[in-house]
């Protein structure tokens, strides 16, 4: 199995966990890596005041040398010469005689000076005292390859100044009494090597919380997307055979509730899309069955024995109005196919609607007086952004209608005008009328009011289907209002041209 590392980054679930996942790493490690600047801070800190405690405590050691023996290395040490009283009474006892090595003895760090790393010689804190020209009183533990001449020819300031050396050694120098020059400092060996102790801890801790993190949010990821994942598992359970499968919204965390409600909303227009589908598939075939039916029925009556040359007449009449009938149901189904297409073929031009209207009354009103029916139009000039071939189609069909679904010596009131930016066409007869309960259904395809009728005058129950697609196409309205025996009105509004 080869896995694609692009399906990786095309994954809600690891798109999650490496965000989880970098996230934590960032904690884990700008956290470690204060705590650790604090320990090393607080390390080096503590060095510090011990180095400079120490400077501070040779400096007052000095301070109770007298101060020609400070300058002169203790070359000129003596005592006090003996004070005679004036009653002639004997003088006190002479103090004894402090020689060199006393004094140098006196002139060490103290025990008790809390620096880390003492325990061992090599980490033992270091220190020089020398005069102020250079002359050494004292030095101690002086690390391997010290350089005394390199160290005293620094710069020395009367107050305790911290330096650092190579080979990790640390220093505090300042002025002493008399200018005598004190050096303490500290090989930083053992403070490095505890840094580094503690380094490798953080670093080991904070990989086994990174672990624990990763997989607790692997688990995280894993439960955030398994609502998404049932979706997708109820998504393809749908066919177009079955498509009564819906999701739970209380099963589902509120965020995806309002995704499950949309996809719940998208299955139920997809079962009624089908639904639809089925039922136009069923009616068409049942529609082109008939004519189909007629004309077979009529050749093989025709066919069967020898026939007059009226009868051959008349079959080929009846065939003939068959075909007719056929023709318009499948140019009917062809104008609803271009309608439900895209709308690449569908060509807009800036046309005037009222040319059209008047075109269609012009063309009807021979049929409109062969039934006995009058046209009434009021046309106003309105410009619209349209396909004429297609509206015109819809104009007659509309005035078909009211023609053939009206009485004897009734009329039909055709209006055109502009209302709210809109072009507002109405067709009005005083016909016989839809009853309430057909009215919502009068624009789906193959639906007719009166099935008799309308097979009688040649309808296929598509007229009005095209009209409202029609409509739709030019993002327009259309709405239906009828009372029986009192007449229908249909009105379509559509979005006028603007320069």
């Amino acid at each position: 199995m080869v896995w694609d590392i692009s399906s990786v980054f095309k994954s809600l679930r690891w798109k999650l966990q490496f965000f989880y996942s970098a996230l934590l790493a960032t904690v884990i490690t700008f956290s470690g890596s204060v705590f650790y600047y604090q320990v090393w801070r607080s390390t080096f800190a503590e060095v510090d005041r011990g180095l400079e405690a120490a400077a501070l405590y040779l400096d007052v050691m000095l301070r109770s040398f007298p101060p020609p023996a400070i300058q002169q290395g203790f070359d000129m040490l003596s005592i006090s010469p003996p004070i005679v009283k004036p009653d002639g009474s004997s003088p006190p006892p002479p103090r004894p005689r402090r020689s060199k090595e006393q004094f140098l003895e006196e002139l060490r760090l103290p025990k008790e000076l809390n620096i880390p790393g003492m325990n061992g010689l090599r980490d033992q804190p270091y220190f020089i005292v020398t005069t102020s020209n250079d002359k050494l009183l004292k030095k101690d533990f002086l690390p391997p390859g010290y350089s005394e001449e390199d160290s005293l020819g620094r710069s020395f300031y009367p107050r305790p100044s911290l330096i650092t050396l190579k080979n990790n050694l640390r220093e505090v120098r300042m002025i002493g009494p008399g200018g005598a020059k004190i050096i303490v400092g500290k090989p930083l060996n053992q403070e490095f090597i505890r840094l580094r102790n503690i380094a490798f801890q953080f670093v080991g801790i904070g990989f086994v919380f990174l672990v624990f993190g990763v997989g607790a949010s692997f688990a995280i990821a894993s439960r955030m997307v398994r609502p998404i994942t049932q979706m997708s598992a109820t998504a393809e359970l749908l066919s177009e055979k079955d498509l009564s499968k819906r999701l739970d919204p209380n099963q589902i965390d509120s965020e995806l509730a309002g995704l499950a409600d949309v996809l719940n909303r998208l299955f139920s227009r997809l079962d009624a899309s089908f639904s639809r589908q089925r039922q136009f598939t069923a009616d068409a075939s049942h529609e082109l069955r008939t004519p189909l039916t007629v004309i077979r029925s009529v050749s093989e009556l025709s066919l069967s024995q020898p026939r007059s040359s009226q009868e051959y007449q008349e079959a080929i009449e009846v065939s003939l109005k068959a075909s007719e009938r056929m023709t318009n149901l499948v140019d009917g189904l062809l104008a609803l196919a271009r309608l439900d297409s895209s709308s690449a073929d569908f060509h807009l031009q800036q046309i005037n609607l009222n040319d059209l209207v008047s075109e269609s009354i012009s063309l009807l009103g021979p049929m409109a007086s062969e039934k006995q029916i009058s046209l009434v139009s009021e046309l106003h000039a309105v410009q619209i952004l349209g396909n004429a071939e297609s509206l015109l189609r819809m104009i007659d069909n509309l005035i078909t209608n009211a023609i053939i679904y009206n009485k004897p010596g009734g009329e039909v009131v055709i209006t055109l005008d502009c209302e709210n930016n809109k072009a507002s066409l109405k067709i009005k007869d005083n016909g016989v009328g839809i009853t309430e309960e057909h009215l919502p259904f009068v624009f789906e395809r193959f639906y007719r009011v009166d099935k008799a009728r309308s097979r009688i005058s040649g309808g296929s129950g598509l007229g009005l289907a095209i009209c409202k697609g029609v409509v739709e196409k030019h993002n327009g309205a259309i709405t239906v209002q009828s009372v029986v025996d009192v007449g229908t009105t249909f009105q379509i509004q559509l979005p006028v041209w603007k320069d």
